[in-house]
């Protein structure tokens, strides 16, 4: 369907919902779905009708119902909440047969519709906040506030377990993803579905990479923050020798390769070796919109903005903060150890 919408065949997202639920999606676009990757784990937040007296093979509404206390008095509001208390913290939550979990390469929920049942291992979950919304037997809502990987439909089960009378989810919600809400989300029949795009911003580092260490991952850290994908330029051997003295101690195919191997890198470029000139022509061809600076870093940075600003782009320059500075730095890991 967003396909038809968009006119884009190159079209992703950061997590499923179950068929049954509504609410928030991240949706990645053209280029941006290689992006996906740096949003897919993040905690999430549930809103959750769960029905009290009943069960479902399903652990929801969409499934055939098990068990039904058609006797069952209303439970306390007291007892509810004293039993849900005891989902919150880090515990083990078994997937649902009814899932998209794959074992030997099957889909759980294709296993289950044959009619068959597999052994399925716990997984760790963290449950951070469970609050009543409403309750109005045999109708309980409740707002959760899960670890990614926590099945809602299961937590649900499991409350009515404990409860003693059983429970399914009769609706589902997702209101938020890490900082991303519902609220701001744009739903699919919206005619102005195209202003909800987020333009891609990118932000460029540059250094030697002369291996990897805590701080060149603050680094990078730090710099994802200030946009949505991060760009890389390794500086090549010869230049780092003019500017330093001496050559790297690792190939320019190595260093990028360690750079590639970082998790909040999205593209690497090794960096050419030519007149200043040439090298800010370069610079501005990856079109940055922020360029970070390690707290030291000196080549290449002097009237940096002014020089993205004479072709045409208005990039900001940021120096970022320190990470052990007396400790994080390769000349001094390589005192301490000379093989690294």
């Amino acid at each position: 369907m967003l396909r038809k919408i968009t006119g884009e065949k190159k079209i992703g997202h950061a997590g499923t919902l179950d068929p049954f639920a509504s609410g928030l999606l991240l949706v990645g676009v053209g280029e941006a779905t290689k992006l996906l990757r740096h949003y897919v784990g993040l905690d999430k937040t549930y809103e959750s009708i769960l029905r009290l007296g009943a069960t479902s093979d399903t652990q929801d509404k969409t499934g055939t119902i098990t068990k039904l206390e058609t006797t069952l008095r209303p439970i306390p509001k007291s007892e509810i909440e004293k039993i849900i208390k005891k989902f919150i913290g880090k515990q083990k939550q078994l997937p649902p047969m009814y899932s998209a979990k794959k074992i030997a390469g099957r889909k759980l929920y294709e296993l289950a519709r044959e009619g068959k049942e597999v052994s399925r291992k716990k997984a760790d979950v963290e449950i951070y906040a469970i609050r009543i919304l409403s309750y109005q037997f045999p109708l309980l809502t409740i707002q959760c506030s899960v670890s990614s990987g926590t099945y809602i439909r299961t937590l649900g089960h499991d409350i009515g377990t404990e409860l003693g009378c059983g429970a399914y989810v009769e609706e589902l919600r997702r209101t938020s993803i890490s900082n991303f809400s519902v609220d701001d989300a744009t739903a699919l029949d919206d005619a102005d579905w195209e202003e909800s795009f987020i333009p891609m911003k990118t932000v460029l580092v540059s250094g030697t990479f002369d291996g990897i260490h805590e701080g060149h991952q603050s680094y990078f850290q730090q710099a994802r923050q200030l946009g949505h994908r991060v760009f890389c330029i390794v500086g090549r051997s010869s230049v780092v020798e003019r500017i330093k003295g001496k050559k790297p101690d690792f190939s320019d195919k190595k260093r990028v390769a360690l750079v590639k191997a970082c998790d909040e890198i999205d593209r690497v470029y090794l960096g050419i070796d030519d007149s200043d000139e040439k090298v800010f022509d370069f610079v501005a061809s990856l079109q940055p919109d922020v360029v970070a600076l390690g707290y030291d870093q000196e080549a290449y940075t002097h009237n940096l903005e002014s020089e993205m600003k004479k072709r045409g782009l208005h990039t900001d320059v940021v120096r970022l903060k320190p990470f052990k500075e007396t400790e994080q730095k390769n000349s001094l890991l390589k005192r301490k150890d000379p093989s690294a």
